[in-house]
């Protein structure tokens, strides 16, 4: 079925009526994190040169029709696996200049059907974890390989630059930053608020200014296996328990009526629903069970728990460390080059197991001052990345005409 999916997607761009503009940019991003970082980009490309004509690609079945719709983007498709002549017909309609690739997807055969017909093929947001299968063995060769036909390379942070000198020339390598953050920064400042937080917050205003919550976003059945254990063990004589605003990933009835079955034989728990529409007194942990919040309620938190780690990918860190956040996740954030910087700048704690996680919560809500150092670094890091996509679009296209 997915197989059918890449070949009408190919057949419906192929069949488009052809735009008669001077240039065409071809941006490809993997998955959804991606897409943001191409729409970032896109915006400012269109915002620079609005004549340019932007086709844009995504590999991941997990990105919908509805999220490829892009008011800069002038075609959307599904890449085609990377067979050797897979590109041939895209590349002999639309004739792109710039290949961009974001993060960091780079197919050899993409990129070597890009050099055949002198397309410049450019790495951007680029990113790449120490621990990655990219480094190793078979595949490290063929990276390097592949990378000798990019024109420039530009990762997302300083930290990133000596991962990817192992695979290409020095000369090539540029640090320029991550639209991604402007798309996040974008939706916060320019978002409101659903009006049943609105409400809810005006309602509660004076025990959420007193009592700061700890906020654990996207959770599942293991993250709060641990949360179980970590208030269970939790000694009121030394601290009282904090406040906790916990976002399941998703709400699934008979989950979350075992959880907070058990929750409420520790401490007082209620519904952000029940709190909303009934008069009840402010407890100490709310389960949010409606969507559309989790972005806005970060601002509110001391620090955040970022679900998502400890199954399959952590989420997203960017939100929460817009709001000057320390944060908490499990070990799997190879997917996230932002979690991966914001870690080895000290604003993240990555834990492997309980034992970790129950560590890295008790060290925060004892040490507050800590936390809030930490997340400034969270939040410095996610400003030094504003304008990333004004230095890209200047890098790739300084010596080209309007």
């Amino acid at each position: 079925m997915l197989l059918n999916k890449r070949k009408n997607s190919l057949t419906e761009l192929l069949n488009s009526e052809e735009d008669a503009r001077k240039k065409t940019v071809w941006l490809h991003a993997s998955s959804v994190g991606e897409l943001d970082q191409a729409r970032a980009l896109a915006a400012e490309i269109k915002k620079q040169n609005p004549s340019l004509f932007i086709i844009q690609s995504v590999y991941s079945d997990s990105v919908t029709d509805k999220q490829r719709i892009d008011p800069n983007f002038d075609r959307s498709f599904i890449l085609p696996l990377d067979f050797p002549f897979a590109y041939d017909s895209v590349f002999k309609k639309f004739k792109p200049e710039k290949l961009i690739i974001l993060a960091w997807d780079t197919w050899p055969n993409l990129l070597k059907t890009a050099y055949k017909y002198d397309c410049k093929s450019y790495l951007a947001c680029a990113s790449l974890s120490s621990g990655s299968g990219r480094k190793k063995g078979f595949v490290h060769s063929l990276t390097k390989a592949s990378f000798q036909y990019l024109e420039g390379i530009y990762p997302s942070h300083p930290i990133m630059v000596d991962e990817f000198k192992t695979l290409a020339s020095g000369h090539k390598i540029e640090t320029l930053g991550d639209t991604r953050f402007e798309s996040v920064l974008n939706r916060i400042e320019s978002g409101t608020p659903p009006e049943r937080f609105q409400t809810f917050l005006k309602k509660y205003k004076t025990e959420i200014e007193s009592r700061k919550p700890i906020l654990l976003g996207s959770t599942y059945s293991q993250c709060e296996s641990y949360f179980l254990d970590f208030i269970s063990h939790w000694s009121e004589e030394n601290h009282p328990l904090p406040t906790f605003w916990i976002f399941p990933h998703k709400w699934e009835e008979n989950r979350m009526k075992s959880f907070r079955s058990k929750l409420e034989s520790i401490t007082t728990v209620k519904t952000f629903s029940e709190l909303t529409d009934k008069n009840s007194e402010y407890p100490k942990i709310v389960l949010v069970d409606e969507l559309g919040i989790l972005a806005f309620a970060y601002q509110f938190a001391k620090f955040a728990y970022v679900g998502g780690a400890f199954h399959h990918r952590v989420h997203n860190t960017i939100e929460p460390a817009a709001f000057g956040l320390t944060l908490v996740t499990g070990p799997k954030i190879s997917n996230a080059p932002e979690a991966i910087v914001m870690q080895k700048l000290g604003g993240l704690a990555v834990c492997n197991d309980k034992k970790e996680y129950i560590d890295a919560f008790e060290k925060l809500i004892l040490n507050p001052n800590l936390a809030k150092e930490l997340g400034a670094k969270n939040r410095n890091f996610v400003l030094e990345n504003k304008g990333a996509s004004e230095k890209i679009y200047s890098r790739v296209f300084s010596n080209d005409p309007n």
